[in-house]
């Protein structure tokens, strides 16, 4: 990757960066410095604003050698050559030896560095193919419409211990489509898994009173407020769950479930009995979230749970059948097995007293 970046008084600013691969990883420091703050209109197609101060220019592939840096040479005529080509590059579409920018509908997943504390206003205006954004409890400071026009933005991997507080919220009320957050300790460990559903307003017109009057459609508003200042309140979370259940289609409210039963931060049992009895009679709709998600830890967590009935198991199991999922059959036959011996040997010690 190659970057176009400015100083700031505690690090690094990135205005512009070019490379061939949209699953875009932005560096944690660039010379030793830290990156700090991305620029206004970072990946949008086009900038409409320039950032004041001197450019620079890293080529990340050939920084260990010392290579691909310019900067102040001591020849003042062309430092100022320089500044002007750099200037011309955070406008274009490619570099002289044909590197694109990467912007607009080439970026498909962005992941930010732990010490990036701020972001400038439209930095991801319209990238309508990004679906995953990686990013740490620093980053505070969030410009004005950063995310809008990423319709497609589906997963967000959070980095912060638990107790912190960061600017999910703002990041929340940009997108309006079904969320999938997962929140990451300092060892790489998820420790909650949170659903938000869609949600879009609608303007009515009431012509006999010449006025407009909002609807919202969707349960995704109500989730999305689930916070007290910048610190999410789970218990709002899951008091929420009645809305979404008759809002939304089983599998969506299923997924949402099964990630508070796995990771239950801070949820009340009144709750987790809810979610279980939801849970004990939707096998089917566990068994596909699962295979769609890839995840096979959800599903033998599910089938193993005690909440899991035998009437649950073999709907999840005729489910694997018709889907031909041998994966999730093998896994869930070895805990059906499993059960069934338990439970002989539970009779068994009772005969026995």
């Amino acid at each position: 990757m190659k970057i176009i970046y400015g100083n700031r008084n505690d690090g690094i600013c990135i205005l512009r960066c070019f490379g061939y691969d949209g699953q875009v990883e932005l560096p944690k420091e660039i010379h030793g410095t830290f990156v700090t703050e991305l620029g206004p209109y970072l990946f949008s197609e086009t900038v409409r604003r320039q950032e004041p101060g001197r450019l620079y220019f890293a080529d990340l592939s050939e920084e260990e050698a010392g290579n691909g840096f310019t900067g102040e040479n001591g020849n003042e005529q062309q430092e100022e050559r320089e500044q002007e080509t750099l200037r011309a590059l955070l406008r274009a579409d490619a570099l002289a030896d044909g590197t694109p920018a990467l912007k607009g509908m080439a970026l498909r997943s962005l992941s930010l560095p732990e010490h990036l504390k701020k972001i400038g206003a439209y930095a991801c205006y319209n990238c309508g193919n990004l679906e995953f954004l990686e990013f740490f409890g620093a980053l505070k400071d969030l410009g004005a419409g950063l995310f809008t026009g990423c319709h497609r933005m589906a997963r967000i991997h959070l980095h912060m211990e638990f107790g912190e507080t960061c600017c999910l919220k703002e990041v929340l009320a940009e997108l309006r489509q079904t969320l999938r957050v997962a929140f990451i300790d300092q060892q790489g460990t998820i420790w909650a898994k949170l659903l938000f559903p869609e949600y879009y307003e609608e303007s009515i017109e009431n012509t006999p009173a010449r006025i407009l009057t909002q609807e919202m459609h969707g349960c995704g508003h109500r989730y999305r407020n689930a916070f007290s200042g910048k610190e999410f309140q789970y218990w709002t979370y899951d008091k929420l769950f009645p809305h979404i259940q008759v809002q939304e289609k089983p599998e969506l409210v299923t997924e949402l479930v099964m990630g508070r039963l796995m990771y239950p931060v801070q949820l009340k049992e009144d709750r987790k009995r809810i979610y279980e009895e939801y849970s004990s009679t939707h096998g089917r709709e566990i068994l596909r979230v699962a295979q769609k998600q890839q995840d096979m830890d959800l599903l033998k967590f599910a089938a193993a749970s005690s909440w899991c009935s035998e009437e649950c198991l073999e709907e999840m199991l005729e489910e694997g059948g018709c889907e031909g999922n041998a994966q999730a059959l093998g896994i869930l036959m070895d805990i059906r097995y499993q059960k069934k011996e338990n439970s002989r040997k539970k009779g068994k010690n009772r005969f026995t007293l």
